[in-house]
C-alpha cells in the first residue's frame, strides 16, 4: 500500500504534485487490514512516498514508524533521485524491516542489491 491520496499519479513524473495521505489516517488503514488478515502468510508492505513529495527524511521516518506501529510488516521507501542518497540516509536512521527494491537503490544488478541488503538490512 502506498501513502498517496486518490487519484494517484506516477511518482516519477517531474513537476506533478504528489499529495500524500494523512499519516494517522493511512496508519488506520494499515491497522484495519492487519486486524482483518486471515492468511498468516500475507505480508503488508507500506510504501512511503515522503521523498517523492519532497518532504524529507524526518517525514519519511515519522511515516515509516507510524506504519510499522500500525502493523505493516515492512517499509518500502521510494525516491525519485538518480542516486541512492535519500534511501541510504533513511537506511542509516531506520532500524526495522524494509522491502529492498533494486530500482529504488538505482542498482545495476543483483550483486549490488545483495551488497545493499548486507549493508542496510537488520541482522
Amino acid at each position: 500500500m502506498e501513502d498517496k491520496i486518490f487519484p494517484k499519479t506516477n511518482s516519477l513524473h517531474d513537476g506533478r504534485a504528489q499529495p500524500l495521505a494523512n499519516v494517522d489516517e493511512f496508519a488506520l488503514k494499515i491497522k484495519a487490514c492487519k486486524d482483518h488478515q486471515t492468511d498468516p502468510d500475507f505480508c503488508l508492505v507500506a510504501r512511503v512516498e515522503a521523498f517523492i513529495a519532497g518532504w524529507g527524511l524526518d517525514e519519511a521516518l515519522k511515516r515509516a514508524e507510524a506504519y510499522i506501529n500500525a502493523g505493516a510488516d515492512a517499509i518500502l521507501m521510494h525516491s525519485k533521485r538518480d542516486d541512492p542518497s535519500e534511501i541510504e540516509a533513511f537506511m542509516r536512521a531506520w532500524k526495522n524491516q524494509v522491502a529492498p527494491v533494486k530500482e529504488i537503490f538505482r542498482l545495476q544488478n543483483d550483486a549490488e542489491l545483495q551488497e545493499a541488503e548486507k549493508k542496510y538490512l537488520p541482522k
